[in-house]
């Protein structure tokens, strides 16, 4: 009996894992985002968390083998069971629909539940959902929307409103989840002499898709000029009409045995399989360009139209990408175009003598792109290389080195500002090389951050006399209603602000979201909470403002010495 009792207090209890789930139901690159980022937390934590993805039917199920190497579990939807816009679908199906997801999920005693969908159907299943900590936007039992975390406010108040977010969706994402951005040294293209090419010419949206025309054209060039390579379309079954579009112009008959139609012919499984050690890709932005990181394949994605090329950019260091200077792009969804000037701004030989050279095994730079290219060919477009930065962080580099256009500069500032004061996140940096138009934009950018510092100040002023009010024996409502007036009256001068300085727009919206999402519970918590937030605007302003001045100062000194200067 001593024995046996010996034996049960040498038996350590049983540690229960934490649960961990994911809401993520928007579209397949959307989930490969979502899975590089639980593996980056799978790397930090190990098996510590067990975790649990919550995504659509339609779209989880074509990537379950990816799902299932990081999550232990993986619960599908299907939206059409849980709305009234089926034919076979009633009321009372879809209460009781939801009733049994709701069973379903909440059996596995969440601890930390987080919305990385940002949309209006992911924020009511939040709302659902039973956990003892919800990340992300949820509605609560008022119907008020409620974005508790920094990280999330800001991703609410910049990815979703402006065009100013220089984080990527994997980054943005990790630091939601409390994942540190550190350098992976893995993660990295593995460049050399590649063969077989796999070109997604297609997308969603027919501002981000480039003509049959110019995609036959680099086709065809590249084929001539390289006799050993070939050529694999890959796409969707909708794909395919516009495949043989292609396939089928008499300019690349001579070449038709080695261009290979693979539009709709594989899951994604098995073209993740396809991408081995002798490919590459190049294409437009889509979730084939996400699939090709994960295989570490080099890679060349062509931006246009709405995309945002600092978000969605494969996550991997080593992958290229080309943009135009437009001065529309990106533009919004919704922004009506009948030309589109971004398409014309990428000409196809610069797209062929990029994928010439990447797809020899050479790196792709300034000097290698003029040896066949003239100054008209690369005049209008962007071309960046990814990389670590000192933050940790994924960024683009200018391969083309040149100086730093003023949309560049600003989300570089906004990079180093907002992973200090959201994170306490610190780096070297290089001052940005500015051209004299960008100067003079910094210049009026900070007579707008003074105004907005002032406003900020002021905020935490009538914020303080609130509570200094309260804590009097009789407080006096009157002078409460006040100082709650100013407070709103400096909303109305921050949005005045806004409007004749529309760059600094994401710091006053990030006060915005803040202060609609106040902590506490009675007016005292409420109004401290108010000062907290006018403080970090206040302390936003202050950082951007040193940027700039720091920045303006350095490029007066290299107008005539260059030393080599960083940005603490």
């Amino acid at each position: 009996m001593e024995t046996a009792k010996q034996d049960n207090t040498d038996i350590p209890p049983e540690t229960v894992k934490k649960t961990i789930a994911i809401v993520q139901i928007l579209r397949l690159g959307d989930i490969i985002q979502t899975i590089q980022t639980a593996k980056s937390l799978r790397q930090e934590h190990g098996d510590k968390y067990k975790l649990l993805l919550i995504a659509r039917k339609k779209f989880a199920n074509h990537l379950l083998d990816q799902i299932n190497e990081v999550f232990d579990e993986c619960i599908t939807i299907d939206l059409k069971d849980l709305v009234l816009k089926s034919e076979t679908v009633n009321l009372e199906n879809s209460l009781n629909n939801i009733r049994e997801l709701k069973a379903k999920i909440s059996s596995h005693n969440i601890d930390v539940c987080v919305n990385l969908s940002y949309s209006k159907t992911a924020n009511y299943l939040m709302s659902l959902i039973t956990a003892s900590h919800k990340i992300g936007p949820y509605y609560n039992e008022n119907a008020n929307l409620n974005i508790n975390d920094k990280w999330s406010q800001y991703l609410y108040a910049n990815v979703l409103e402006t065009s100013l977010n220089s984080f990527n969706l994997v980054d943005l994402y990790k630091l939601i989840i409390g994942v540190s951005p550190k350098e992976d040294s893995s993660n990295i293209v593995k460049t050399g002499n590649k063969n077989k090419v796999f070109i997604h010419p297609f997308a969603s949206d027919k501002k981000k898709v480039w003509g049959d025309s110019k995609w036959v054209e680099v086709i065809f060039k590249f084929l001539r000029d390289n006799e050993s390579k070939e050529v694999f379309l890959v796409g969707a079954k909708n794909d395919q009409e516009a495949c043989k579009k292609i396939i089928n112009n008499p300019l690349l008959q001579t070449y038709n045995n080695r261009i290979n139609d693979l539009t709709g012919k594989h899951n994604i499984t098995e073209l993740k399989e396809l991408l081995d050690d002798d490919s590459m890709f190049i294409g437009h932005d889509s979730m084939v360009s996400h699939l090709a990181s994960l295989k570490k394949v080099p890679i060349i994605t062509i931006s246009l139209g709405t995309v945002r090329t600092a978000e969605t950019v494969p996550y991997i260091a080593g992958a290229y990408n080309l943009s135009p200077q437009t001065k529309c792009f990106p533009c919004k969804p919704d922004t009506a175009c009948d030309f589109y000037q971004c398409h014309a701004d990428i000409p196809y030989q610069t797209v062929n003598e990029a994928l010439t050279i990447v797809s020899n095994g050479e790196e792709l730079t300034k000097e290698s792109l003029n040896k066949k290219l003239s100054h008209f060919h690369l005049n209008s477009i962007n071309i960046t290389k990814s990389a670590y930065n000192s933050l940790g962080l994924l960024s683009l580099e200018s391969v083309l080195e040149n100086e730093a256009t003023y949309d560049e500069t600003i989300r570089k500032f906004f990079t180093i500002t907002w992973s200090y004061l959201v994170s306490e996140i610190e780096g070297h940096n290089e001052f940005p090389k500015i051209s004299d138009k960008t100067h003079q934009r910094l210049l009026t950018d900070m007579k707008g951050l003074q105004q907005l510092f002032e406003l900020s100040e002021f905020g935490k002023k009538y914020s303080r006399y609130i509570l200094e009010e309260i804590s009097c024996e009789t407080p006096n409502l009157n002078k409460i209603k006040d100082y709650s007036k100013k407070v709103d009256e400096i909303e109305r001068l921050s949005d005045i602000v806004s409007e004749t300085h529309p760059q600094l727009s994401p710091i006053i919206n990030y006060g915005k979201v803040a202060r609609a999402n106040l902590h506490g519970d009675n007016l005292v918590q409420l109004t401290e909470s108010s000062f907290y937030s006018f403080h970090d605007q206040a302390n936003a302003t202050s950082i951007m403002y040193e940027l700039c001045e720091k920045t303006l100062t350095q490029n007066q000194k290299n107008k005539t010495v260059k030393p080599q200067t960083t940005i603490r």
